[in-house]
């Protein structure tokens, strides 16, 4: 200490800061310096900018934004300081809620994941009654190479009002072409859990109907797919299939990697003599 004043090197010993931050809040316009020797440039620090560094300090642990910590700095009134920390408790608890809802969405996905790993194993073909669905399609007014760019046009005002991530890709898909194993998708669509579509245009609506569905996990390599697990089990139950929907199972990327998995939903036709 020289006349009162700390040199950075001594402030960085104190406060556990380094001389990088240091600066760093200099060019932040947070912290000055008492006095910069106008021969040499070193830095001096008062007793002051240490009780300043202590509330720098204090406000980052709380991950007020720098902007707010200058504001704070320059009251003078205890009252104002009390005020601002109290706004910024709003943007505080917003902000929790929302990391929360993020780790429950995490967990989410991971269960999902967990689940696929666990059907993967099983080559079996359960015959369920689903509800009816409705999901955000896209329009199908670009080529078909351009699925993804469709939908996202669609659900881009819903993506930004809904709280969770939580949601799940699907195709429907060519029926005609499972026969020679191929994977080809008609349309794409997405659905989220839990909500209600409020900015969907209703050419974007689509509606998966209820009914009984022959439920199995596929596993697709380069837009091809052995359905021939589907193809013996409908011959032996004598059934049928109108549609068939295939769903993203657990965390996957399909357009970004050839090799993927799919829970599928094949809609059997109504028994005519029912």
């Amino acid at each position: 200490m020289k006349n009162g004043y700390f040199q950075i090197g001594e402030v960085s010993r104190i406060t556990g800061l380094s001389k990088d931050t240091l600066h760093f809040y200099e060019k932040a316009g947070v912290l000055m310096p008492d006095y910069i020797d106008p021969e040499n440039q070193y830095r001096y620090y008062s007793r002051k900018n240490l009780w300043q560094i202590d509330i720098i300090t204090t406000c980052r642990k709380l991950s007020i934004p720098l902007e707010k910590v200058r504001q704070l700095l320059s009251f003078r009134d205890n009252q104002k300081i009390v005020d601002l920390l109290m706004e910024y408790r709003e943007e505080a608890l917003r902000l929790s809620a929302y990391y929360q809802q993020v780790a429950s969405d995490i967990l989410w996905y991971n269960s999902e994941n967990q689940n696929i790993l666990r059907q993967k194993q099983q080559c079996t073909i359960e015959e369920k009654w689903l509800d009816e669905e409705i999901v955000i399609a896209g329009s199908g007014k670009r080529d078909q190479k351009s699925y993804h760019a469709d939908l996202q046009e669609a659900v881009k005002e819903e993506m930004n009002r809904m709280p969770s991530i939580r949601k799940k890709y699907g195709y429907v898909l060519d029926l005609s072409r499972i026969i020679d194993n191929q994977f080809i998708k008609q349309r794409e669509y997405l659905k989220f859990e839990n909500i209600s579509y409020q900015n969907i245009p209703s050419e974007n609506m689509l509606t998966l109907p209820a009914g009984r569905y022959a439920v199995f996990i596929l596993h697709i390599q380069n837009e091809t797919a052995d359905f021939s697990l589907l193809l013996s089990w409908l011959q032996e139950n004598h059934a049928e299939v109108d549609m068939i929907f295939a769903e993203e199972a657990g965390l996957q990327l399909f357009d970004y990697i050839p090799d993927y998995y799919c829970e599928m939903k094949a809609h059997l036709k109504a028994d005519k003599s029912s």
